[in-house]
C-alpha cells in the first residue's frame, strides 16, 4: 500500500488505550506508537524532502518523546484529533529542523503512485512527483503534504501551521501548481491529460 493511502488509513487510537496511554500504561504507549508511527514517519521524510535524510529517525523519535510527555494534557474533546494533534507536533519539528543552515542538497527516492498499471511508467511518474514536491518551497510543501498525504482539512491545516485559511488555501494552490508544471515539463506526455 502506499504511504499516502497508509497515512490516510490509519484507524485512531480506541478511547479505553488512550486513557491508559494517558496515565503513563506502557502497553498502551507501545500501541500509540505502532499506530500512528508509519503516518509521522511519512509526513517527517516527505516534508525533509530528501534534504536530511540523515534527520527523519531522529526527528519521528523525539515526536513521540513529545507527544508521550505531553500526552496527560491532550483533550479527546478539544480542537484537534489525535492524530491532527500528533501531526502538529511531527510537522513543527521538521519545519524548525528545515531551519537548519546545513540542510542543502535534495536527495530523492522515487515513490510509487497508483496513476497507472505499467510499474517502470509509476516509478518515473513516483520519481518525478517526489522531485516536484521536493523542488517547493517549505512552507508550500508542508501545506501539500498535510493535505495530499495526510488527507487533512483547510482548517486542519491553518491550526498546525498557525496560519490564516486564506494563507493555507493560496500556499496550497501555488504548490499544486508549481507541481503540475513540474510534471508537465518532467514528463510532457501528461501535458495532454486531463
Amino acid at each position: 500500500m502506499p504511504a499516502a493511502a497508509a497515512a490516510r488509513t490509519t484507524a485512531p487510537l480506541d478511547e479505553l488505550t488512550l486513557r491508559r496511554a494517558q496515565r503513563g500504561d506502557e502497553r498502551a504507549w507501545r500501541d500509540l506508537v505502532t499506530r500512528y508511527q508509519q503516518p509521522i514517519h511519512a509526513l517527517v521524510w516527505r516534508l525533509l524532502a530528501g534534504r536530511a535524510r540523515h534527520r527523519v529517525e531522529d526527528l519521528v523519535q523525539e515526536t513521540f518523546v513529545r507527544v508521550l510527555r505531553a500526552l496527560p494534557a491532550f483533550d479527546p474533546a478539544g480542537p484537534a484529533s489525535l492524530s491532527t494533534w500528533m501531526l502538529t507536533i511531527a510537522t513543527r519539528l521538521a519545519l524548525n529542523d528545515l531551519r537548519r543552515p546545513e540542510h542543502g542538497a535534495i536527495e530523492v527516492e522515487p515513490e510509487a503512485t497508483d496513476r497507472t498499471d505499467d510499474p517502470a511508467e509509476r516509478r518515473r511518474l513516483g520519481a518525478a512527483i517526489a522531485t516536484g514536491v521536493a523542488a517547493l518551497p517549505d512552507a508550500q510543501r508542508a501545506v501539500l503534504v498535510l493535505r495530499e498525504y495526510h488527507d487533512l482539512d483547510y482548517q486542519e491545516i491553518a491550526d498546525v501551521l498557525e496560519l490564516d485559511l486564506g494563507t493555507v488555501k493560496s500556499r496550497l494552490a501555488r504548490a499544486r501548481t508549481a507541481l503540475r508544471d513540474h510534471l508537465v515539463t518532467a514528463m510532457p506526455e501528461l501535458g495532454g491529460r486531463s
